[in-house]
């Protein structure tokens, strides 16, 4: 009898030693499966966070094209319209300019 309960204690410990064993691989197989999605997930949030940040960037660009567009726009205007009020002073200046210059030298 005590031969086989010493066999059987054997027997049950070395079943215990595989199971452990296989524990500890299902364990450590967990761990790297963890480790994966976590890497994984990691990499889709920066994906994301970067594809936003780009988009947001391409929006902020889009709205700054358009302010400037209205500036440039507003400054042009404003510029004819200078341009068009002092053409009026310049030709009467030239006028009064030609006028005192043959007033004072004659024609030439």
């Amino acid at each position: 009898m005590a031969a086989n309960l010493a066999e059987e204690i054997k027997e049950v410990e070395a079943r215990s030693r595989e199971t452990v064993k296989e524990a500890k691989n299902e364990a450590a197989k967990m761990v790297n499966e963890a480790k994966n999605e976590a890497e994984r997930k990691i990499k889709e949030s920066k994906q994301k966070a970067f594809r936003q940040f780009r988009d947001r960037i391409a929006s902020v660009e889009k709205e700054a094209e358009a302010k400037a567009e209205k500036s440039v726009e507003a400054g042009r205007k404003n510029a004819e319209s200078l341009s068009k009020e002092y053409e009026k002073k310049v030709q009467s200046t030239a006028k009064w300019i030609s006028e005192e210059v043959i007033s004072r030298y004659g024609r030439g």
